[in-house]
């Protein structure tokens, strides 16, 4: 992503799977049953059986999960884990 504002949300030019908020809304479904950490939702995001159209980078994923953060969505526990907020 070169340009972080345009990529947060959907527009035009951004389809919702590759905006940052359609990303934190994708992890927050790996994070339903159990917290991962960064390297394990990254795997899962890798998967070929992926629903999403384009496989994240690292960075990709900690803004998402920092979006789910900033939002009151996720936390961080014990081991590095984020875990959603119930």
């Amino acid at each position: 992503m070169t340009h972080l504002e345009l990529a947060v949300a959907p527009h035009e030019h951004i389809r919702f799977a590759d905006s940052l908020v359609g990303l934190a809304g994708y992890v927050r479904t790996l994070l339903a049953d159990a917290p991962r950490t960064l390297d394990e939702l990254l795997a899962q995001l890798e998967r070929p059986d992926s629903l999403l159209p384009s496989r994240p980078d690292m960075g990709e994923l900690a803004l998402a999960v920092t979006l789910l953060y900033a939002i009151g969505a996720a936390r961080l526990t014990d081991g590095d884990r984020v875990e959603l907020v119930a």
